[in-house]
């Protein structure tokens, strides 16, 4: 009987060190990230980017904010790239709201990695930043942002990012938050141990133009696949991987004045965006593991952390398993020791689920009331992993309308509702591309043409990426 004991207890401890090794140097590296010092002559400065805005321009009062938060930043130029029948729509809408300094591109078909490409072609600046139309950023962001690339060997760079806290936050809302503090957390600590990122985020990220504006990316860009399948999703993966693949590294700027702010759905269409980001998830960490081979000669504890890690999941099956495992192991003890012990392991649980949400719960206690529903959510989502990996082949968005209307119906209610919340919310603090190029603000001119770049990659076609946030 003590032997099995014995076994039992072993078998615990070493499930449990696997399990849980990850979240304890985790939790030391994302809590030790020191933020990028700004440079008295910085490298760059926000005259040298380039910010490409891709949308479907759903909510015109939503994009007009993430607008006016870009431009405050001082970036050289904006370039808008949506479908040939909004560009007119949006160019009213900045009319309405006084915005200049705003080059606005059409593409024939919604495509998001169309409509990068065609904006890509036209930037002029050293650096460029993708941003989503709901990303919104706070003063000063590009300062920030680019104080990672005064290192010569950093060739992407991104931040810390939050969801917008409602005033009366509902569930979802609280949910949307915990996910992103969870991929911070993640990211983060990877990033500062050995400079791994499963996934560098597109809400807002920077890179070297020259790593982009070449024809060698483009149809690699254009021409990704799953099993088959054209993948207009999944596109920061595949820059993260381009990135990686050509030697860059990848920074993240963890300084509290660089926190972009977004939005998630706030109802149950949020479970939808959980299962397109897990299936990107799976489908760029075994693409990465299928073809690559920065996951495991560069990045040791990524390896570690996220792609051996992924597969312990669902997360109620691994802690069930330590506690059936627990259960084993002290079933001889008295019953104080079974009731001191399981309590412990209880409580440990508990610790692991809220330790990547201290930074929201210091900002917002009164969120602890979500504790509750958070866990067992943690736990749900361990069963979306497992749906998503089954159902990979689906790429689709999921949560987002790739429709392009354009009658003057649809039109003069999207500019009246801009205006409206423009007065009542205000932010806190592939193949060819056929392009329709009008350009906003017609008295700025072009810098001038930009100097072409040429790439050696070996096997440049072969996909590496992740995306690394599973359930704890």
């Amino acid at each position: 009987m003590a032997s099995n004991a014995n076994a039992f207890l072993i078998l615990f401890a070493l499930t449990f060190i696997f399990r849980y090794l990850r979240l304890i140097v985790n939790a030391i590296a994302y809590y030790a990230f020191k933020p990028r010092p700004l440079s008295t002559k910085p490298a760059f400065s926000p005259s040298d980017v380039t910010v490409i805005i891709p949308t479907v321009f759903p909510h015109s009062d939503e994009f007009i904010r993430c607008l006016q938060g870009i431009l405050r930043c001082g970036a050289a130029q904006a370039i808008v790239v949506t479908a040939n029948a909004k560009v007119s729509l949006i160019e009213r809408c900045c009319d309405e709201h006084d915005i200049t300094q705003v080059r606005v591109i059409g593409v024939k078909k919604l495509n998001k990695r169309v409509q990068m490409v065609a904006a890509l072609k036209k930037v002029n600046t050293p650096i460029t930043v993708f941003a989503d139309d709901d990303a919104f950023w706070p003063t000063n962001y590009l300062e920030y942002l680019l104080a990672s690339f005064e290192s010569e060997f950093v060739g992407a760079a991104g931040t810390r990012q939050r969801v917008r806290r409602d005033s009366s936050p509902n569930l979802w809302n609280f949910l949307g938050i915990c996910y992103l503090e969870r991929r911070n957390f993640n990211t983060g600590a990877t990033n500062n141990i050995d400079g791994g990122i499963s996934t560098l985020s597109g809400r807002t990220s920077a890179y070297r133009t020259k790593i982009l504006k070449n024809e060698m990316f483009f149809d690699y860009f254009l021409n990704d696949h799953w099993l088959g399948r054209h993948l207009n999703s999944d596109d920061d993966k595949c820059l993260t991987r381009w990135t990686y693949t050509l030697g860059w590294d990848i920074a993240l700027q963890f300084d509290e004045k660089a926190v972009l702010e977004t939005t998630l759905e706030s109802n149950t269409k949020f479970l939808h965006q959980c299962v397109r980001w897990a299936r990107a998830h799976w489908r760029g960490n075994l693409t990465v593991m299928m073809k690559g081979n920065y996951w495991y000669s560069r990045h040791l504890w990524t390896l570690y952390a996220i792609y051996i890690a992924q597969f312990q999941t669902p997360a109620l099956l691994m802690d069930g398993s330590l506690a059936w495992m627990l259960y084993q192991a002290v079933a001889g003890a008295s019953k104080n020791v079974r009731t001191v012990v399981f309590v412990a392991f209880g409580i440990w649980v508990l610790f692991t689920k809220i330790v990547k949400l201290i930074p929201h719960l210091i900002r917002h206690p009164q969120d602890v009331r979500f504790l509750p529903a958070s866990v067992l959510f943690s736990y749900l989502h361990g069963f979306i992993n497992i749906y998503a990996l089954c159902t990979m082949h689906v790429t689709a968005w999921g949560s987002k309308d790739l429709t392009t209307k354009n009658d003057a119906s649809e039109q003069t209610p999207l500019l009246h509702d801009s205006q409206q919340s423009e007065e009542q919310s205000k932010p806190d603090d592939a193949g060819p591309v056929e392009e329709n190029d009008q350009i906003h603000q017609l008295s700025q001119s072009s810098a001038g043409r930009c100097r072409r770049y040429s790439l050696t990659v070996t096997q440049a076609g072969e996909g590496e990426d992740a995306d690394g946030i599973a359930e704890e």
